[in-house]
C-alpha cells in the first residue's frame, strides 16, 4: 500500500510539473496569475519586501503548484523573488525544480548549518530555498526566532518571498510564522473543498488575527473544457 502511495505521488508531480507558468503558457492563465499578482501588491502595505504564506484547509488543494506559479509571475514581471518551502512535513517542491531536498530551511532553523543555501532556478529573478531534511519538530522550528531572524536577513535580499506551507487544516505550522509575515493566500480546490472546511479555516486565521489577502480558486473547469491541462486561477478579493 504504501509502494501505491509513492507511485500515486509521483504521478501527481510528474503532472503538476506540466502545469507549471511558463512563457508559452496560454494567455488566459498567465492573465490569471497578472491579476492576482496585482491584487497581492495591493495587500503589501508599502513594504519593501512583503512575505505571502501559501496554505489550503487540506491536502490536494494546489496549494504547492500555485505556490510555485506565483513566484514565477511575479519573477516575470521582473521581481526579484525567493521561493521557499516551509512545508517541513512532506516538502514536495524541490521535486518540481528537480532537486535534492536539501540542505535547506531545516538545517538553517537548526542551526546544524549557518549558510542559507539559495538556489537559482533557470527562471530569471527566482530563486528557491529548499525544506531541508524532515525535523523531528516543524512547528517549534518554524515558530523559532532563527525563522523571524532569517527572514529579516532575506528580506533585504529580494523583492518579495513566498512560502509554501502544510495545510492550516491539518497542522498548525502556518499559524505560528504569523508575526514574521505580511499576508497568507488560502488555496481552495473548485468543486472539492467543502464550504464548511473553509469557513472552519477563516475562522482559525481570525483567531490568531492573520491577515488573510483573500482565496485562490483552483481548477475551476478542471474536468473539461479548452484549458482543463491547466486548469484556472481566480482570485477571490479580501475576507
Amino acid at each position: 500500500m504504501r509502494k501505491n502511495n509513492r507511485n500515486k505521488e509521483k504521478r501527481v508531480i510528474i503532472t503538476d510539473i506540466k502545469k507549471m507558468l511558463k512563457d508559452d503558457a496560454p494567455l488566459r492563465i498567465k492573465e490569471a496569475y497578472s491579476l492576482v499578482r496585482a491584487k497581492l501588491l495591493f495587500t503589501a502595505k508599502g513594504e519593501k519586501c512583503p512575505v505571502y504564506v501559501i496554505t489550503s484547509s487540506g491536502s490536494d488543494e494546489g496549494k504547492t503548484i500555485n505556490s510555485i506559479n506565483m513566484a514565477i509571475s511575479f519573477a516575470m514581471a521582473g521581481k526579484k523573488t525567493l521561493l521557499i518551502d516551509a512545508d517541513l512535513r512532506n516538502p514536495t517542491v524541490h521535486k518540481y525544480f528537480r532537486l535534492s531536498p536539501s540542505p535547506g530551511l531545516s538545517e538553517v532553523l537548526a542551526k546544524i548549518q549557518g549558510k542559507i543555501n539559495i538556489v537559482k532556478t533557470e527562471q530569471e529573478n527566482l530563486f528557491f530555498l529548499r525544506a531541508g531534511e524532515i525535523p523531528p519538530n516543524p512547528a517549534e522550528l518554524l515558530g523559532s526566532a532563527a525563522f523571524g531572524e532569517m527572514l529579516e536577513h532575506l528580506e533585504e535580499k529580494f523583492d518579495c518571498i513566498f512560502i509554501d506551507m502544510p495545510p492550516m487544516g491539518i497542522v498548525a505550522d502556518a499559524a505560528v510564522v504569523n508575526g514574521y509575515v505580511t499576508a497568507y493566500i488560502l488555496v481552495v480546490r473548485s468543486m472539492e473543498t467543502e464550504y464548511n472546511e473553509i469557513q472552519w479555516t477563516v475562522d482559525k486565521f481570525r483567531s490568531f488575527n492573520a491577515n488573510l489577502a483573500g482565496f485562490l480558486l483552483n481548477d475551476v473547469g478542471g474536468s473539461g473544457g479548452k484549458y482543463s491541462e491547466y486548469g484556472y486561477y481566480g482570485y477571490y478579493g479580501t475576507t
